[in-house]
């Protein structure tokens, strides 16, 4: 979540009047996150959260929210839109793609213990599991032609240890085929910043924005990269443990998921510092904004080429 995009008080409340929350008291914007502008909004009947889309395909947005109002029938814990008067889960504000959603309580935990990531675990298990029939028609952006499209884009920037190191990841996640991996409906992003916690369990799961249909390993890869690794770029292998047990008391990993998980944690590390390399070099200007330090994915990628990963 950021500011990108400055509002006044006159527009916001032109754009509530097609909502039935009450009258606008006060908003403010919210710094964290990256990609879209977000405002907390205090009304007549409470709180709320207004998210402006800054780059977000339409159609993709649509499927998207589409996509929160089912896991929120199925009792997974996220944030789900609000429909306005005339049954929209978005709307326009000026010249982009706003929604609203119900402010949900609950703090983001920056140093997760054993037991938070023993709980994002059965929270990503369920959302495998609740989606394992649902058709998701957004194509993968965390694929190997993505990686590779990011390099291409970037690599003038980067110093020649950076550029042989990436390239030869690529030629290493080349050589192993994935097509036999179980695929399904993966969040993407499920980073600290992207759930909130009341008393060590799960309020909500965040930012489905980056939400396809890919590999569900790769979703469980990322979230491990995130959770289970120390400002160093070390796995620690107890909080792995955790996550990973925790999950598959909701749904079993395969013999080949098992088989490549070590394989996947280098293509999330990879393809996170890539991300984050190109933020770094093309960040889009913004009133407040964050941009997070790509050289912990660095470290991560040199750790898992170094080490023999066992779990």
């Amino acid at each position: 979540m950021s500011v990108y995009t400055v509002i006044t008080r006159s527009q916001l409340e032109q754009f509530l009047t097609y909502y039935s929350v009450g009258q606008l008291i006060d908003f403010e914007g919210i710094p964290e996150g990256v990609e879209n502008t977000n405002y907390r909004v205090l009304t007549t009947d409470g709180l709320f959260v207004l998210t402006l889309f800054e780059t977000l395909d339409a159609d993709v947005l649509a499927h998207v929210l589409q996509l929160l109002v089912y896991l929120g029938a199925h009792s997974l814990q996220c944030s789900h839109p609000i429909s306005d008067d005339f049954a929209n889960r978005s709307s326009n504000f000026g010249a982009k793609q706003a929604a609203l959603f119900k402010w949900i309580s609950g703090d983001i935990v920056l140093e997760p213990t054993f037991e938070h990531c023993y709980q994002i675990g059965l929270q990503l298990g369920k959302l495998h599991i609740f989606t394992e029939n649902y058709h998701f028609p957004v194509v993968s952006r965390y694929d190997l032609a993505a990686c590779k499209a990011k390099f291409n884009g970037i690599k003038g920037q980067l110093s020649s240890i950076d550029k042989l190191l990436i390239q030869d990841e690529l030629i290493f996640q080349e050589s192993h085929s994935l097509v036999d991996l179980p695929v399904g409906v993966i969040h993407g992003d499920l980073f600290r910043d992207n759930v909130l916690f009341i008393d060590n369990e799960v309020s909500a799961l965040l930012d489905f924005y980056s939400a396809s249909s890919g590999f569900l390993l790769l979703d469980i890869a990322i979230t491990v990269n995130d959770w289970c690794v120390n400002k160093h770029g070390v796995l620690d292998g107890i909080k792995a443990e955790a996550l990973l047990s925790a999950y598959q008391t909701v749904r079993a990993l395969s013999q080949i998921e098992l088989r490549y998980l070590p394989i996947m944690l280098r293509a999330a590390a990879l393809r996170f510092w890539l991300s984050r390399l190109e933020l770094q070099h093309f960040q889009h200007p913004g009133v407040m904004t964050q941009t997070k330090d790509p050289l912990v994915f660095r470290q991560l990628l040199d750790n898992y080429r170094s080490f023999s990963l066992g779990f």
